[in-house]
Parts: structure tokens; C-alpha cells; sequence
């Protein structure tokens, strides 16, 4: 039997629709969107929210758990949780914020035939893998890996289950780990290759009061990115820790392709295996690199480094002094350095709720 819509429903319904049509849509690489829009997105928090509307006051739909993948429909203009981002992502339920999805893809890969005697790096490429004591689906787990994690590949042997595995080199771990073959896409030599290498007078330019982060070549701004940058923290005592950006200019002095970042207390600690694209630039460890645990650009996030999006962080690696080779994949200079960071702004006040 079919129901018929009384005609109040209906018009209910059809000033949905038309408010829905008439929300602006984000293009997928709008920079208000942190990182590139893609047609799935990975959850990044506990429990996330979703609204009827793109506006923190519509009505409770539903809660997505963390690490859930959603289908996406578009990226729209709305008001949002907090005032440095009013992005929404459009979901079959409704709308979800933006701040709390990952945008990933789900691309297996061929496993490869053979590994290179220096190894090769690769990137997770599908929403979330998890890598295991050994070579076998019911092994240990030892970390979840996330989508664009960066790690380094050094051999691989087929499975228990008939797969190909891969075996990480972890520069932080005694023993190694695997993940499955086809969950990592290898990266070729030539990503790595260095972005306008003639020019001379490059710097970078971080605004850490409106979150920005912009690339020159001499005058002429050739990239901007959104940031998140360093925020300040609080004890269970309810005690500060700042671990703010440092200011000033600062040279680039050592890359890596990959990194095992381990740091913070124990209630504010952090253990992240495989942040891709590292630029150490301060004397305190301070880098910008690869986020993959959030996509909330635009405001404090981080331990004191500059959270950039994956795609951008990649782009300045390449553009930046000084240039890295493949293998081995990291490089550290002296005095005076590669290209220079300048980090400009007041950092905003101190905020209890300005993430991890």
C-alpha cells in the first residue's frame, strides 16, 4: 500500500528540500575543507553527531561511533559547532560536522612481486587497516592505521590466509609489524621530487591567530593551506600545559618522509605511528607534517607542530630546503638551514576545549 502525505507533510518536506538545494556546496578542494573531499569519510571522534540540518540547534538524528565510514554526498555552508569552521558534510542520514570526519578513499592495491633491498615507502589507502604481530589475520594487534599514514615497507611473505603481507620498518619499535599487501599503495620515487628547485627565495609564512599557512616565492604567494597549530591543555587537576608554536623565524633543518611521533604526559600523551611529510623547523621538535587523527584545521590542535591536511603537507615537503632523496628518505642540516618559517600572530586564548 502506498501512503499518502497529508498536505501539511508535504510541505514540510518540500521546504526541506528546497532549503537542502539552496545551501551553497563546497567544490572538493575548497580550502575551507581542510583536506580534499572525497565520497567517503572515516569518523575521528568517540561519538559524532547527526543533525537534520547543517546548524548545531537541528534536531538530533542520529550518533556515528569513531572509526565508522560514511558515504558522503557533498560538502555544504552551514553555522557550525565552533566559530572557525561552519563546513558540513552532507550524509544519507543528514549532516555531520566536518571537523569530526576524516575524508578517505577505499582503493585496494595489487601487492607488489617484490620489495627493493632498501625498502620502499607506501601510504594507507583504504579507510583503516590494522597491523599485526605477525603476518596472519588473527595475530596481535598492534596499531590501527589510518588512511594516508606514511610507513616504510621492508619485505613481505605471503599469510597464513594466502595474502601478501608487508613487513614495516618502525624506527620506534624493536620488533616490526604487518599489514596487509593490498592496503598500502606504494609511493613512487618521484613524488619525493622537489618542487620548483631553482628558486631561491622561498619561505613560508604561519599565521597561528587565523590559522593559515602560506608559501612565497619572493613577493608572489604560490600555496596556502589551513593550520591548526600548538594548543594549550589541561590536567585532570585542571592544571595548564601550553605547548604553543614557538614564534619567530626559524630555518628547516631535517625532513623525514615517515615518522613514529611518541610524546606529551600521560593524560595528554600521543603515540602515532606513520605521520607522513616532516619538516622539523624549532630547536623544540616542532614540525609541520601530516594529520590523519583529525580534520580540524583552523584552530589550536596540536602538541606545538602545524597540523596540515596530507595533500598540503606533501606539497611543502617537495617545495621546502632541504631537498630529500627517496632512500633514505630523511635528511638533517646545519646552520643555516633550509627554507625559512616565520610564525606570525598571537595564539588565542587558552580554551578548554581545543582538542588533543
Amino acid at each position: 500500500m502506498i501512503r499518502k502525505f497529508t498536505r501539511r507533510e508535504f510541505l514540510k518536506l518540500s521546504s526541506i528540500a528546497i532549503g537542502a538545494a539552496a545551501l551553497p556546496t563546497l567544490s572538493p578542494s575548497d580550502l575551507r575543507l581542510g583536506q580534499t573531499l572525497t565520497r567517503l569519510g572515516r569518523v575521528t571522534i568517540r561519538k559524532a553527531r547527526v543533525i537534520s540540518r547543517p546548524n548545531p540547534r537541528g534536531e538530533l538524528v542520529t550518533y556515528k561511533e569513531r572509526d565508522e565510514v560514511l558515504e558522503i554526498y557533498r560538502a555544504v555552508v552551514g553555522e557550525g559547532f565552533y566559530p572557525h569552521n561552519h563546513v558540513w558534510i552532507e550524509i544519507p542520514e543528514g549532516y555531520i560536522y566536518s571537523s569530526w570526519v576524516q575524508p578517505v578513499k577505499n582503493d585496494p592495491q595489487p601487492p607488489m612481486a617484490s620489495i627493493p633491498a632498501d625498502g620502499l615507502y607506501g601510504d594507507i589507502c583504504v579507510p583503516y587497516t590494522d597491523a599485526r604481530t605477525a603476518a596472519d589475520p588473527k595475530a596481535e594487534i598492534i596499531y590501527r592505521l589510518y588512511y594516508s599514514v606514511v610507513l616504510k615497507v621492508k619485505s613481505f611473505k605471503t599469510g597464513i590466509d594466502g595474502a601478501i603481507w608487508y613487513e614495516i620498518d618502525d624506527e620506534n619499535l624493536f620488533d616490526t609489524y604487518w599489514v596487509q599487501g593490498q592496503h598500502i599503495r606504494p609511493i613512487q620515487p618521484d613524488e619525493v621530487t622537489p618542487i620548483s628547485p631553482d628558486v631561491t627565495d622561498k619561505r613560508l609564512v604561519a599565521n597561528v591567530e587565523d590559522h593559515w599557512l602560506s608559501a612565497y616565492e619572493g613577493a608572489t604567494e604560490v600555496f596556502r593551506t589551513r593550520i591548526a597549530s600548538g594548543a594549550t591543555f589541561f590536567e585532570p587537576d585542571g592544571s595548564q600545559r601550553a605547548a604553543i608554536t614557538p614564534g619567530g623565524a626559524h630555518p628547516i633543518w631535517s625532513k623525514r618522509v615517515s615518522r613514529h611521533m611518541e610524546g606529551g604526559t600521560p593524560t595528554n600523551g600521543y603515540d602515532l605511528p606513520g605521520v607522513g611529510w616532516v619538516s622539523y623547523f624549532a630547536s623544540n621538535g616542532a614540525a609541520i607534517h601530516s594529520t590523519y587523527w583529525h580534520n580540524d584545521y583552523g584552530r589550536p590542535r596540536s602538541h606545538g607542530c602545524l597540523n596540515c591536511n596530507p595533500e598540503a603537507a606533501k606539497w611543502l615537503f617537495r617545495w621546502t630546503t632541504p631537498e630529500v632523496e627517496y632512500i633514505p628518505g630523511t635528511i638533517t642540516v646545519t646552520w643555516p638551514g633550509g627554507t625559512r618559517v616565520e610564525i606570525e600572530g598571537t595564539p588565542p586564548p587558552l580554551d578548554d576545549d581545543q582538542g588533543g
